[in-house]
């Protein structure tokens, strides 16, 4: 049985961005997974409440901060599911998902600052 390979990145550029795990054991890949689709599940569920205090109050800050709040969260890592099955350049994968994310930084922004949406 070999040893566990050291963690590889690639300084600097995008990759550097992402964590890469090359030669790993089988249990810190089953970890790593089992993490993601914790988070994934957990941002899930946030933005749940938050679609749920929407339909209480039609109330439409609160719809916004669910949009935003599912922009995010859950939906770059959709992204990164998607785009990693897909013949995509990692340096595209990365710059989706930054994008998506600052979506949502910016509608949430939009309804602390402005009320709405």
């Amino acid at each position: 049985m070999r040893p566990p390979q050291p963690f590889r990145t690639s300084l600097p550029g995008p990759e550097a961005m992402q964590v890469s795990v090359e030669g790993g054991t089988t249990v810190t890949g089953l970890l790593a997974v089992v993490t993601f689709f914790a988070a994934l599940t957990l941002s899930v569920l946030v933005t749940y409440r938050f679609v749920r205090g929407y339909l209480r109050s039609r109330s439409k800050p609160i719809l916004g901060l669910a949009v935003g709040m599912f922009l995010l969260a859950p939906a770059p890592m959709f992204v990164r599911i998607v785009a990693g099955n897909l013949p995509v350049a990692g340096p595209v994968r990365i710059v989706a998902a930054t994008a998506v994310e600052a979506a949502g930084l910016l509608v949430i922004l939009a309804v602390v600052y402005r009320g709405r949406p």
